[in-house]
């Protein structure tokens, strides 16, 4: 302060210069990390069981493929009210209050709970995981807790003498398999080098006017998931603006398929529904197609469909993705900048918060082309082994670490062990996001009697940590 002093008062003030100044209204408060699952049970157990199965407490069970013998258990969300799950999920996202109410914590849910199980049966649990507003580490954790002999049967007793609490075979002769199940289907598709099936890929581009400031963009990522893929897919490159064209059939030549992207110049309408009949056409009628690979469509747009292939401006492509969906191939949508969205979810294919991304920027259309290219080119397998093995590593102090992101050289199990978690190579999940995990068993055909009247009861379970100020050596209490 300045002019403590009140002598010579003809300067016209005897008042103390002053000034305060303050940071009023100060709070903490504590951020949130909720971990949210859903999950979808299947049983192979042969056909014709289905009162059988809704006997066993599966009221709500149905028929997947009646010859085959597949049957749907249980799957959570009960979407109650909420008539459009999938729209509700876009607008609001997973950690909204009302969705929350429709997921699960896990606690005291037992998904897989089967009697008479026979050699030969198999079944798959795939369970979402959504965090709620962090980033975090996520573990996979569990436990056999019982593993027991329930009494000899005359087969048994020729093959086996061991009998009561602990003394079962069972654990040791169910195999195992845990997977990134990318597109949440409970089914594992192996990468090439696990004998990954043939695929024929379609990518179906925007170059509408609307474009013109992003094509360089747009070409980055298309060019980016084409070099996700391995030497099992055919890409063909297919565009559209008024009308659609076909810039490259199918080819196992990555360089080819990218000269063709680099060759894309905007200007026009958006017709969607064209860039799907022109691919649909080619994925199952090009020169190239093959009849026995998997079909899958990828459609990016950043508009409105405006114009449709008779140019009248009543632009729907639903219908014609519907047709494609029909035709067994799998369609995944991106919308960019201020697409439409709620039509592009629509064309997915189901689930549609695994098959439907939402890029808001650039570096989020690189990311969701490079997520869908890693899911085409095979999904990551984590462990494979027996029901005892697996518990084994699950129990291990946090359990096994996963991964958030798949296109690292991140191993969760090394040795047999949990993996270090905080490895460098190893990334946290992000929140408002899908990540599904794939659990499937299998009691194979060749165990014999000394299973019989066996049972086992095993925890599954899993444990987040925030990313903040972590490096995800995991928990040490």
């Amino acid at each position: 302060m300045v002019g403590v002093s009140s002598a010579g008062a003809a300067l016209g003030t005897s008042a103390y210069f002053n000034d305060e100044e303050s940071f009023d209204g100060n709070s903490l408060a504590a951020g949130e990390l909720d971990l949210l699952l859903d999950y979808q049970v299947r049983y192979h157990g042969g056909p014709g069981r289905l009162e059988e199965i809704r006997g066993m407490g599966y009221d709500g069970a149905e028929v997947i493929d009646a010859e085959e013998g597949v049957y749907l258990l249980d799957e959570v969300p009960d979407t109650g009210d909420i008539e459009d799950w999938d729209q509700y999920v876009l607008e609001h996202g997973f950690c909204d209050e009302q969705a929350r109410e429709r997921l699960v914590n896990g606690d005291e849910i037992s998904p897989i709970a089967l009697e008479d199980v026979k050699p030969g049966d198999s079944g798959c649990l795939t369970t979402s995981l959504h965090l709620c507003d962090n980033p975090g580490y996520i573990w996979m954790n569990g436990s056999l807790t019982a593993n027991d002999d329930n009494g000899l049967t005359e087969p048994e007793s020729e093959v086996d003498d061991t009998d009561g609490e602990g003394e079962g075979e069972l654990a040791d002769s169910i195999e195992t398999r845990v997977w990134y199940d990318e597109n949440c289907d409970c089914e594992y598709d192996a990468d090439e080098e696990n004998g990954g099936d043939d695929v024929d890929v379609a990518l179906v581009l925007d170059r509408s006017g609307s474009m013109s400031g992003s094509m360089s963009d747009l070409k980055d990522a298309a060019k980016g998931l084409v070099d996700e893929l391995g030497g099992n897919a055919r890409v063909t490159v297919v565009s559209y603006s008024s009308s659609a064209a076909l810039d490259q059939g199918l080819t196992d030549d990555g360089a080819a398929a990218k000269s063709a992207i680099d060759g894309l110049s905007s200007g026009g309408q958006t017709n969607i529904e064209g860039g799907v009949t022109t691919a649909q056409d080619e994925l199952l009628n090009g020169t190239n197609a093959r009849s026995g690979a998997d079909k899958i469509m990828v459609v990016m747009s950043d508009g409105e469909a405006n114009v449709d292939d008779d140019g009248d401006g009543s632009a729907d492509p639903t219908d014609e993705a519907t047709n494609a969906k029909n035709e067994g191939i799998e369609l995944y949508t991106v919308a960019f900048g201020s697409a439409d969205t709620t039509t592009l979810q629509a064309m997915a294919s189901d689930p549609a918060d695994a098959h439907f991304f939402d890029a808001g920027d650039a570096d989020e259309l690189i990311d969701a082309f490079s997520r869908i290219g890693q899911i085409i080119a095979g999904e990551k397998e984590i462990f494979s082994g027996t029901l005892a093995e697996l518990m084994g590593i699950l129990e291990t102090d946090d359990g096994i670490p996963l991964d958030g992101d798949r296109e690292s050289v991140y191993d969760e199990i090394d040795g047999g062990e949990p993996a270090a978690g905080d490895h460098e190579d190893r990334d946290p999940f992000e929140p408002a996001a899908t990540h599904c995990l794939g659990f499937e068993w299998e009691l194979p055909t060749d165990v014999g009697n000394e299973v019989q009247t066996d049972s086992v009861t095993f925890d599954v379970g899993f444990y987040a940590e925030q990313a903040r100020h972590n490096d995800g050596s995991g928990s040490t209490a």
